[in-house]
């Protein structure tokens, strides 16, 4: 209770009053900027917003001109690398068509059921154990392990909750705000397991994996290991919240891990690509992030990471965000 007090503080009084007092700095610093950067009119909202975002977490703004951090690299991404199949390619639903395209279906979670609101579900039709989610934004899943056990009510709430955010737009994170929210029903991966599977989340330059964030023991205490591609442990942490593991193993499956995340990534400059490795050795596709924690990562990690992202920034799409936002 009390932290939802905090949030509903912060998000009515705190954020706009901090957006109001960095107002004239950032137009200062538009106004610099625009003198070195390919920013055009268009640009301006998204500008403005990524720069306030970061100043409320992290205190200071992205350094657009000579990006050397993880976090100003995935600033300049939003603005200068507004490419049209991030839309299609951030869609839970959307993804799977393009990943058809590159990888074998059998890659791709079974999918039950698509549906545009929690009343339209058949229930009956579902096995015991499968995954809700929504399709347009971040951590909006439940994972059903008995149906008998779901709380109907309770699921439809949080469900319904993100079918009415509009999400991605309050961090600059532009194509999830384009995307026609659903519901997907998923085929669950493990039911059986007492934790979600690792996450093997492969950082992808020009569609080769410079590494791996291998998070584990989700649902516990989730610890989290940085991974080369030949498989040895960095030992430089990136997510401030979990510790540095030591459990990771080199799975079996580890080349064709790799070989599926960089089909994906071909033609990015820079994206994310998550996969799951089953019990059995079976891989599948999570989805493809972007925009990691929308580029505000605390500490040192994120610099020493960022150096891995070493994509050309000399070429740049025009912004189509604003032209598309304002015809939905």
């Amino acid at each position: 209770m009390k932290l939802n007090y905090f949030r509903l503080i912060f998000n009515k009084v705190i954020a706009p009053l901090s957006n109001i007092i960095v107002y004239p700095f950032v137009f200062k610093k538009w106004e610099e900027d625009s003198k070195s950067l390919p920013l055009k009119p268009e640009h301006r909202d998204l500008y403005f917003i990524i720069h306030q975002h970061m100043f409320r977490k992290l205190l200071r703004f992205p350094n657009l001109k000579d990006c050397q951090d993880f976090n100003d690299k995935i600033q300049w991404l939003k603005l200068f690398d507004q490419d049209e199949k991030k839309i299609l390619c951030s869609d839970k639903l959307g993804v799977r068509e393009f990943a058809s395209s590159r990888i074998a279906d059998k890659h791709l979670v079974p999918l039950y059921q698509v549906v545009n609101s929690f009343e339209q579900i058949d229930f009956d039709s579902l096995p015991s154990s499968f995954v809700l989610k929504t399709n347009h934004d971040s951590g909006s899943v439940i994972l059903v392990r008995k149906k008998d056990d779901l709380d109907i009510k309770k699921a439809k709430k949080f469900l319904d909750k993100s079918l009415n955010q509009k999400y991605g737009c309050q961090v600059g994170e532009w194509a999830y705000s384009l995307i026609k929210p659903k519901i997907l029903v998923e085929f669950f991966i493990d039911p059986d397991g007492l934790a979600p599977p690792p996450d093997f989340k492969f950082y992808c330059v020009n569609g080769k994996v410079k590494f791996c964030h291998y998070i584990y023991d989700r649902g516990h205490k989730p610890k989290e290991q940085l991974i080369t591609p030949d498989g040895k442990d960095i030992g430089v942490p990136l997510h401030p919240k979990f510790p540095l593991g030591d459990a990771f193993i080199l799975p079996v499956n580890w080349n064709e891990m790799i070989k599926i995340a960089e089909k994906l990534s071909i033609g990015f400059k820079c994206v994310r690509v998550d996969l799951f490795s089953a019990a059995k050795g079976e891989i599948y596709l999570g989805e493809m992030t972007f925009w990691p924690q929308a580029g505000t990562y605390r500490g040192h990690g994120q610099r020493f990471h960022g150096k891995e992202l070493d994509f050309d920034r000399e070429s740049f799409f025009d912004p189509v965000c604003n032209n598309k936002q304002s015809s939905n």
